[in-house]
């Protein structure tokens, strides 16, 4: 039998007494010298770590010469990132015990004084960091712990965050249980403003913003890939997605797609099939990228212009057409036609021609309608003082086909 048994942060004194029998009684101790240090007077064998495939041949060998149990120390929580998930892979769950301990993100919590209620726990430690992935994590929860590591420490990861414009508050807790423990308390600038870390820390990163990718939309504007400012800016895509009405079991077309933000969004509020169509080739690689970050699996992207790359389409319940410039008419005509009974249709126009053809063909069709006039500006900072900028406004012209 092998144990997999979590020693928290105190060390021995951390373990019950049935984990401190099941030490001293195994004929094998495999585990990190710091706690293999723990257990002096230990019988068994003793193994430091050697990594992962060195622990199971270790392992293996003794349990095939000898009866007795093997002990795999581990920190905290063996199945937090742990070595516990290999043991159980590799030698079977009827063959292994897991004892845990109190985690050490658990013991971070504790220390910064926060409830860990909806915490998402990641790691970064030991593999390549996907940045853009950890931007999109930060915006879709209010709470994440991250293990890091010397490559990838906290301020490493702070300035990448902030380069994709998240801005939070965040802690890191350094070498905790130890006499080198720290607990710093501050934002993301501060953090990036830190030259080094103890490379054994909790990354803690606190967005009261946080949104859950399961529910709701509007996405920051910086975890879409984009060139040439060619994004519908998440302000005006919250109303555009409004006016959609988009069900769980919707099909929408997205025309003049760009970066495909509004198709992934919208991709992310039905089950049904989303169709992104965009005849310029950099914009289609963005809109793949996009893709690939919100795994958004139903997102159907195609390279054309409407709306001869429309045809034998399925017939949409919303249509969002993002400008159309002169072709709007051609394009609405098509839509008009294709579109079910009692869907939407939704143009966003940054001209006042376009506008206007747009209202004067739903005019004439008799559908239920409406325009607005967007205006956004967004607070910035100039030196220690705040002004606005404004984005240019936007025309939303929204119909209803009748039932």
């Amino acid at each position: 039998m092998i144990y997999v048994i979590g020693i928290g942060i105190h060390g021995r004194a951390s373990l019950a007494v049935r984990a401190l029998r099941l030490i001293e009684e195994a004929g094998l101790i495999v585990g990190g010298r710091r706690h293999l240090d723990e257990f002096p007077d230990a019988s068994g064998r003793k193994s430091p770590f050697a990594g992962l495939k060195g622990a199971a041949s270790a392992i293996r060998g003794h349990l095939k010469a000898k009866k007795s149990h093997v002990a795999v120390l581990a920190t905290g929580d063996p199945l937090l990132y742990g070595i516990g998930s290999f043991i159980l892979k590799e030698f079977g769950p009827d063959n292994v015990e897991v004892i845990p301990n109190v985690s050490v993100v658990q013991e971070a919590f504790a220390r910064i004084k926060e409830e860990m209620n909806g915490v998402k726990v990641l790691s970064v430690h030991g593999r390549e960091a996907d940045f853009d992935w950890l931007a999109l994590e930060v915006a879709s929860n209010k709470k994440l712990a991250l293990f890091t590591d010397r490559e990838n420490s906290p301020a490493k990861l702070a300035k990448e965050l902030l380069k994709r414009g998240v801005t939070c508050r965040a802690a890191v807790c350094e070498a905790l249980g130890t006499k080198a423990e720290k607990v710093f308390k501050g934002t993301l600038e501060e953090v990036a403003g830190k030259k080094s870390f103890d490379p054994l820390n909790v990354f803690i990163i606190m967005n009261e913003r946080g949104r859950p990718q399961e529910s709701g939309f509007g996405l920051p504007d910086s975890l879409f890939r984009h060139s040439g400012g060619m994004i519908t800016k998440e302000e005006f895509r919250v109303i555009a997605l409004s006016k959609l009405c988009i069900t769980r079991h919707s099909v929408v077309w997205d025309i003049g797609a760009c970066s495909g933000s509004v198709a992934i969004e919208a991709a992310r509020l039905t089950s049904g099939d989303v169709y992104a169509i965009e005849k310029e080739a950099a914009r289609v690689k963005d809109m793949e990228e996009n893709a690939r970050r919100f795994n958004v699996g139903n997102l159907v992207i195609i390279k054309g212009e409407a709306p001869g790359a429309l045809k034998g389409l399925p017939p949409p319940d919303a249509v969002f057409v993002g400008g159309g410039g002169e072709g709007i008419s051609g394009i609405l005509s098509f839509v008009s036609k294709r579109l079910k009974k009692g869907g939407r249709v939704v143009v966003n126009a940054v001209t006042m021609e376009t506008a206007s053809k747009a209202l004067e063909f739903l005019s004439k069709k008799g559908w239920d309608k409406e325009l607005l006039l967007v205006s956004v500006s967004k607070s910035k900072k100039a030196g220690k003082l705040t002004m606005f900028s404004a984005n240019n406004p936007l025309f939303i012209i929204s119909g209803r086909k009748p039932l």
